[in-house]
Parts: structure tokens; C-alpha cells; sequence
């Protein structure tokens, strides 16, 4: 069974496989000595100096365990997150420091990530979700977090909301400053304003 991770950063991902048929496809560095590649995610910046972007394919024998040793070198953060639509097929969108988003945010202890995905959601847009997938997406994205080499891992859920919520509430402190129901038929419009992680997860349900 092919394993894949992919870890965004910055404006790029780094994808790590175990399927060799990738390395036809374009990306500006590829990576298939093991030796190699345990040295580019031990001691590489490309990931966390806030500026470097290249695709980067790792090609490995074990996608596992080139991931589970990542994870040691990295402060982990958990969260989780909302693909949320209504009862028009609108999704739910958020705009926080000049980018289109999607609502997410830190699991907090104790707490289980469904709960916290929609926690999450109601808080930054004051949308109430009626129903919510059980198996959630899942994603990595790596950044430098005060001072300190983080790995966000996401899962993202599927939901629905509740009828006729029209009135949407940002939650301004956590610089949001504006929530909107997108039709499908315009998302398009808003690939140039999203981060690469989030257009990808919207790519799925255009």
C-alpha cells in the first residue's frame, strides 16, 4: 500500500512517498536516498525560515517512519477544523490577515479534536453545525511558531449547519474580520487569496 504525507510550508509542500512513479511528475528538488533525506528533515530550514519555496519530493521505503522522526524535531501542534456548508451547498469562509481561510483552531487538553473542530468553527464565525462527518482529512503544515519549530497536524471535518444562519459573527480577537457562505460555482475566485493547504481542501469539493 502507497503511503503518502504532504507537509505545506511557506507557499510549497514537501510530499513524502513511497511511490517512485512520482518522480515524473514536476518538482524542484527530489529526494530518493534515505541518508538524504533523513538529513533534509533533521537539520533542514526550508521548512521554517518564513521565505523558501520549492516543491520537494521524498521518495522512501518507509513514509512512516521518515514522518514519525520529523514529528521528534518539531513541537507539535494539534488542531482541527470545518469544511462547512449549508443547506444551499454554500461553504463557510473566513478572511484572517488578508488571506481567504477556513475556521480552525488549537485542541485544547483533555478535549477530543472532533469536539474541538467544532468548538472551533462556532467560535470564529458564530455558525451553528447541525451534523459532522466522522472520518476527518488530514494535514500537515510546518512554520517557526515563537521561536520554535512547529508542525501543525489538522484534521479537518466535513459539516453542515444548521438552516437559515445568515447572520455571521468573526471573532474579531482572533483577527478575523470577516465570514462568508461562498457559492461552489465562485470559489474559483478566491484561489488567488488562499494559502496553498486551504485551496487544496477547497479543490476537493469545487
Amino acid at each position: 500500500m502507497i503511503r503518502d504525507f504532504k507537509i505545506y510550508y511557506n507557499d510549497s509542500f514537501v510530499q513524502v512517498t513511497s511511490d517512485r512513479a512520482q518522480m515524473n511528475k514536476k518538482f524542484t528538488t527530489i529526494f530518493r536516498d534515505e541518508r538524504e533525506i533523513e538529513k533534509f528533515f533533521s537539520s533542514s530550514e526550508t521548512f521554517f525560515d518564513g521565505k523558501t519555496n520549492r516543491n520537494v519530493l521524498a521518495v522512501t521505503t518507509n513514509p512512516d517512519k521518515v514522518m514519525r522522526n520529523f514529528k521528534g524535531y518539531v513541537k507539535m501542534v494539534i488542531a482541527g477544523g470545518g469544511i462547512v456548508f449549508n443547506e444551499k451547498d454554500e461553504l463557510l469562509m473566513i478572511h484572517r490577515r488578508g488571506k481567504w481561510d477556513l475556521p480552525k483552531g488549537k485542541i485544547e487538553a483533555e478535549e477530543k479534536i472532533i469536539d474541538g473542530a467544532v468548538r472551533e468553527v462556532e467560535e470564529e464565525t458564530g455558525v451553528v453545525i447541525k451534523s459532522i462527518s466522522e472520518q476527518p482529512v488530514h494535514t500537515y503544515h510546518a512554520y517557526r511558531l515563537k521561536g520554535k519549530n512547529s508542525l501543525k497536524a489538522t484534521s479537518w471535518y466535513e459539516m453542515k449547519a444548521k438552516p437559515n444562519q445568515f447572520k455571521l459573527t468573526p471573532q474579531t480577537e482572533e483577527d478575523i474580520d470577516e465570514v462568508r457562505w461562498v457559492k461552489k460555482i465562485d470559489l474559483k475566485n478566491y484561489q488567488s487569496e488562499c494559502y496553498l493547504l486551504v485551496w487544496d481542501l477547497i479543490s476537493r469539493y469545487q
